[in-house]
């Protein structure tokens, strides 16, 4: 029965739109086009008047007279003679047919003010000619205005969609009102039926809203009063869950929650991170088919024995070994009953790795200081038992006590410019003339060159100073520099600085012993060294290079080393250019 009605009612209304709508269509454009006529035709008459009083010394002046107001006014401009010759066109300047035959042509000569739409021969399109005529001097003649019709065929076109797009719009208003209308006339029951099928489907929004007070308005009140409670009651589930999503999402340890039988119950984004399971549709699935991990199960099974918290750590083998720290906690109700397990996995690779880091710190900082300490004890208990007395012996020992005490005082001072370093903290920076500081460096390591070393360096003499602490560029030079000239026994070490877009770029590279590729990765560890006792020999700390890099790092640079056994070592420091502002 709605749906018959509604029918009803939508082709009624539908045939009444039609019927108004193509009335107005046909009128309008009636009226458009009448318009249009008219206008064109006062645009000739206009025109036409112009060129009566245009004083013309022949007919030759007429293209100009054409070509002047057909770009003024935006229109093609034809001049006629009474025997139909065409004088002048805006529109070519070629020779055009004789135009006695065409309809406004025959008018204008009559007297009338005529325009015809038609289709023109010479320029392919439709064309709307308003003619008049025209005298001037001893001319007499035609003017005549001509416009494509395309611009309203486009206005037609427009006018067109608007009507289509006006129907459909009053056809849908039509349809809704039809609709509204026939739901008025049926029966409450139907109302109370279907909103009773939307909450089924879960709309718990939906209300019923009737006038009856008897068995169908409490029925309705009855429904609104239950959807109320259940959309109140799913909200605040709504909103929990929403709430528990985002501190899992936000946690760094992935979480996981297991039942029983080890399956699934919810993880978050963390967990996949770093388990990185094959697929990240793992809910319901077993915890053993993603992963299989001693620490994770061990750590399961020991929740499930105490029904306690626990914590283990152990190794996860992937693409990338990673160490993980697993906390294992027991679910369950209210009543006690547990029903899965928590578990939290955290990724505490580089803490190990720093742990690792400092323990070997401390264990390389304690050897470096107990060598020379054990040497300088040695020596001074070897001149309290007598051999101070030797004036040769005792004055080599004390040399050696200075030369170790100097060693001693070199590392010290490298741990705590290390130290420095590490805190980010820059002082005294400003723009350093990078040649000259290189310059001082090389007059400084000059005492250090054996005669079979020879340090080049070329000044660029444009080079852009560079803003930083003087000491910190020093001690990169002098690192780098000092390092070349130990691992080279005979050759040359050569510096170069220049800029290359924005960039400081420093070259040191040497014809030296080289190493092979396997310590690149290593060299900037603290106490790191390739040939430990040719360095202890040379009097190195282990931690020149480490300074290098940790400089490079403060002023946001990249340090790059290449390296071939027996041929020599090339260090290249990018640092980019600040302004004294950013600085």
């Amino acid at each position: 029965m709605q749906k018959k009605l509604l029918v009803s009612f939508v082709a009624i209304i539908f045939i009444a739109i039609g019927i108004s709508i193509g009335s107005f269509w046909i009128r309008g454009y009636q009226f458009i086009d009448m318009q249009s006529q008219e206008s064109h035709l006062t645009q000739a008459q206009l025109i036409g008047d112009i060129f009566s009083k245009e004083p013309f010394a022949s007919t030759i002046d007429f293209h100009d007279f054409v070509e002047e107001y057909s770009e003024k006014y935006r229109v093609r401009i034809t001049i006629i003679d009474k025997s139909g010759e065409v004088l002048a066109d805006s529109s070519t300047s070629g020779h055009l047919e004789n135009h006695k035959d065409r309809d406004e042509i025959i008018g204008a000569l009559k007297g009338e003010h005529v325009t015809v739409n038609r289709y023109s021969q010479t320029m392919k399109k439709n064309y709307s000619y308003s003619a008049v005529p025209v005298s001037n001097g001893s001319f007499n003649g035609v003017l005549r205005v001509s416009l494509p019709l395309s611009a309203l065929s486009k206005f037609d076109n427009e006018l067109f969609k608007a009507t289509i797009y006006a129907i459909i719009i009053c056809f849908l208003i039509a349809t809704f009102a039809a609709l509204v209308f026939t739901n008025i006339l049926l029966k409450p029951i139907d109302e109370v039926t279907k909103a009773a099928v939307r909450i089924s489907e879960g709309n718990y929004k939906t209300k019923i809203y009737t006038r009856e007070k008897n068995q169908i308005g409490r029925l309705a009140g009855a429904f609104n009063t239950m959807t109320t409670n259940l959309k109140e009651t799913i909200d605040s589930l709504t909103q929990r869950n929403i709430e528990l999503e985002a501190m899992l999402t936000s946690m760094t340890g992935g979480v996981v929650a297991i039942d029983d039988s080890n399956e699934i119950l919810f993880f978050n984004k963390a967990f996949c991170d770093i388990v990185r399971p094959v697929s990240n549709k793992m809910q319901g699935q077993s915890l053993y088919n993603i992963l299989r991990n001693a620490a994770i199960f061990d750590a399961i099974d020991e929740v499930r024995k105490t029904n306690t918290n626990v914590t283990m750590e152990g190794m996860l083998l992937s693409d990338t070994n990673k160490n993980i720290r697993v906390t294992a906690t027991p679910l369950g109700r209210e009543d006690k009953k547990w029903f899965g397990v928590l578990l939290i996995i955290e990724d505490v690779t580089q803490i190990k790795k720093l742990e690792r880091m400092r323990s070997d710190f401390v264990s390389n900082v304690t050897h470096e200081l107990k060598t020379p300490l054990t040497s300088i004890r040695g020596f001074i208990d070897t001149l309290k038992n007598g051999a101070i007395k030797d004036e040769k012996v005792a004055a080599k020992f004390i040399d050696i006590i200075d030369i170790e005490a100097e060693r001693l005082y070199g590392l010290i001072q490298d741990i705590l410019l290390l130290s420095e370093i590490e805190s980010k903290k820059d002082y005294d920076t400003q723009p350093v003339d990078i040649n000259q500081c290189a310059l001082e460096v090389i007059d400084l390591l000059e005492p250090k060159l054996n005669g079979k070393v020879e340090i080049t360096f070329e000044p660029q003499p444009k080079l852009r100073p560079f803003i930083c602490n003087p000491g910190r560029m020093k001690q990169l030079l002098i690192n780098l520099l000092d390092n070349a000239i130990k691992y080279t026994e005979e050759g040359r070490v050569s510096l170069t600085c220049q800029e290359e877009t924005d960039r400081l770029i420093i070259k040191v590279k040497d014809t030296g012993i080289g190493m092979e590729k396997e310590h690149l990765s290593r060299i900037f560890e603290r106490f790191y060294r390739v040939d430990k006792g040719r360095a202890r020999k040379q009097g190195g700390t282990g931690l020149g290079l480490s300074i290098v890099k940790h400089i490079v790092e403060l002023y946001n640079g990249t340090i790059y080393v290449d390296s071939q056994l027996g041929q020599g070592t090339e260090f290249v420091i990018q640092l980019p250019y600040i302004s004294e502002n950013e600085s």
